[in-house]
């Protein structure tokens, strides 16, 4: 009797493992329905029925959300000043389960020109529509196609909600249709990057939601196609390449000869670019000073030699007093050129009134492997979008492969028009090493100016895989952090805000994912750390754990008012043969110095891991994540241990690591 009743306890604790497991695995597998179900409260609010005087472009294969007319309505009624405005969407798989956000950017005019990133909604003033006069218009444009393409659209633009105008969104006469409309808009006044009163913008809510396969067919045949760019030619131009570089003759060399030997300089029309370059030197010892004098004989560029601490800021502004061109491109020494157009296509943007800083994609050498797909600015600040990301896979929505509007690029490789630079006060002297590009590009857009990134121009940066944070001493951090808040105290608006990444994308991350933090993102989020009092662990010890720690170091602070580094560690776990939901884990660090703590940890979903132990059970969230400040345990070096606790019986397995990690 006895026996059969602890075999029920034991079958009902099992259940309710399970049960919390399985809801746990559920919730981590889909971060897209946790941010929906945190930011949607929208649909519960009540609005005004719709008025006449929008006219609403809705994708006839999708499902418009119930209330879409009245939240596009308000919308309008709140923003008297906007003529076009556009949803964000997502798509429904198979089981009619929500996946695939697409968060829109600000007004972006040369991603428009590229593709419709529009998408499958967007509203349009009804007076822009009659103004235009599209039904009676005649070539041109072809916006009438696009029009008489929706049901009822064409013989009534004054009709209700967004059964007004039902087309397909996707085809090429809607993208013209939305090239002649911003056009019109753009032409009635100049709409400045830096305006908050657009008359074209985002309206930031889920309101259409189309259906996986056929959005997967567009997005596949539109990220793999050449730009659809509309823009003419490059005007014929006279061009300065300006080279900050110091003691690195053999990589200059390559610079230099691949720019000669590659650059395509005739345009389309038959013109011809003329080019210099300026090389600017701090200080390169005598043999290799002598190198680059050799060197600018062979390659026929200007060598200024000025022995001075390193500030990039101040070699690049050196180098314009020097240039004679009305264009300056800034390259770094490590650049190699392996496109001849490479050239022309940066000028065919940089010729454009609205046109800031236009920048290329940069990959690591003889890989496709990126370094730079432009810069988007997150919380933490600055970063280079989809870094070490393989470049022959398309990432949302073309990030890599269409020409973007973006906050900034790179001055590794940055063309600008040179009354542009003068008009942004040249590159600021006041940040010798990090984020002078950034800052200047900040300084374009707050001018109303767009910088863009062509991803359809490549180029190899020969910067070492291995440079990253982890390299960085604690003075370079600490000038690294002061050179950020000069930036945000120069650029208040910006701080923690990028236009072109949507405020519903993450702001601890530049990969696109939704902006929602499971506990083990967030930078404030600690693990209880206690002495342990208890037995001598190693009794537990029977080989049935497995424990890889695959992350074990310090976090540095990301500002000067967080309060302290914070010590990470981050690996996989689970128990051979038994079901892995049953188990509670927590991290043993045995000090150096002879105490040893215990901490919890996070459990985090792996479906890598369950993909490479498929006989195993339950090992969806066999991840494990701690995060410990720096202040709680005493400065040693301690060993990475895991102790594992049958939450259903009283076993315990106990498993020592080789892994490391010192508190200083």
């Amino acid at each position: 009797m006895v026996s059969k009743i602890k075999g029920q306890i034991q079958k009902k604790l099992n259940s309710i493992c399970f049960d919390k497991y399985t809801e746990e695995v559920e919730r981590q597998m889909d971060c897209y329905r946790q941010w929906y179900l945190h930011n949607e409260g929208w649909k519960n609010a009540r609005y005004q029925k719709a008025n006449s005087d929008i006219v609403i472009f809705a994708d006839r294969d999708g499902i418009v959300e119930e209330k879409a007319a009245e939240v596009v309505a308000a919308f309008f009624r709140e923003h008297p000043w906007v003529q076009i405005a556009y949803g964000d969407e997502d798509c429904l798989d198979e089981n009619g389960r929500r996946c695939n956000p697409w968060f829109k950017p600000q007004w972006s005019p040369d991603t428009l020109d590229s593709f419709q990133y529009f998408g499958h909604f967007f509203a349009v003033r009804k007076e822009l529509l009659v103004e235009m006069d599209p039904l009676q218009e005649k070539g041109g444009y072809a916006s009438g196609t696009a029009l008489r393409d929706g049901e009822n659209c064409a013989a009534d633009l004054g009709l209700q909600g967004w059964e007004g105008c039902l087309t397909d969104c996707g085809s090429e006469d809607c993208h013209r249709l939305l090239l002649a409309l911003t056009k019109k808009v753009t032409e009635r006044r100049w709409i400045r990057a830096s305006e908050e009163e657009k008359a074209i913008a985002p309206i930031g809510k889920v309101l259409i939601h189309m259906k996986k396969e056929k959005a997967d067919a567009e997005r596949k045949e539109k990220e793999f196609s050449l730009p659809a760019v509309f823009y003419t030619q490059a005007c014929a131009a006279e061009i300065s390449i300006i080279i900050p570089s110091k003691d690195n003759p053999e990589i200059l060399r390559t610079c230099i000869s691949s720019v000669r030997e590659k650059t395509q300089l005739e345009t389309a029309s038959g013109a011809r670019l003329s080019l210099e370059i300026i090389v600017v030197d701090n200080g390169s010892n005598n043999p290799n000073r002598e190198k680059i004098e050799q060197m600018a004989q062979e390659f026929g560029f200007f060598y200024l030699y000025r022995p001075m601490p390193f500030n990039f800021s101040t070699m690049c502004n050196l180098g314009v007093e020097r240039a004679k061109g009305d264009f300056l491109l800034f390259l770094n020494d490590d650049m190699e050129i392996i496109q001849p157009d490479w050239l022309l296509k940066l000028l065919e943007k940089a010729c454009l009134s609205h046109a800031g800083a236009v920048g290329a994609k940069l990959l690591y050498p003889d890989s496709d492997l990126i370094q730079h797909a432009g810069i988007t600015n997150i919380k933490a600040g600055p970063v280079h979008k989809l870094l070490k990301h393989h470049d022959k896979k398309s990432y949302y929505h073309g990030q890599n492969r269409h020409i973007y509007d973006m906050i900034g690029v790179t001055a590794a490789c940055l063309l600008v028009e040179r009354k542009k630079f003068e008009e942004a006060g040249r590159f600021f002297e006041g940040m010798a090493v990090s984020y002078n590009d950034v800052d200047f590009c900040f300084t374009l857009h707050e001018l109303g100016y767009y910088n863009i990134l062509r991803n359809d121009v490549t180029l190899y940066h020969h910067e070492s895989l291995s440079r990253g944070d982890d390299n960085l001493s604690d003075e370079k951090w600490v000038r690294l952090l002061q050179e950020k808040d000069v930036l945000f105290d120069r650029h208040p608006s910006l701080k923690s805000f990028d236009p072109f990444y949507s405020r519903n994308l993450a702001v601890h991350s530049s990969l696109y994912y939704p902006n929602f933090m499971y506990e083990f993102e967030k930078r404030d989020y600690y693990t209880q750390v206690r002495e342990w009092k208890g037995k001598e662990p190693s009794i537990w010890e029977n080989g049935c754990l497995t424990v890889n720690v695959e992350h074990a170091r310090k976090e540095r602070k990301l500002e000067f008012t967080e309060r302290d580094d914070v010590y990470w560690i981050e690996g996989w776990s689970y128990v051979l043969g038994m079901d892995n939901c049953r188990y509670q884990r927590e991290l043993l660090l045995h000090g150096a110095k002879g105490k040893t703590y215990r901490t919890q940890v996070l459990s985090r979903y792996r479906d890598d891991v369950a993909a490479i132990l498929p006989e195993q059970t339950n090992v969806e969230l066999s991840g494990f994540v701690c995060r410990i400040p720096k202040r709680v345990l005493p400065k040693d070096t301690y060993t990475i241990a895991m102790l594992a606790k049958d939450r259903c019986s009283h076993q315990r397995l106990y498993q020592k690591t080789e892994s490391q990690i010192t508190f200083c």
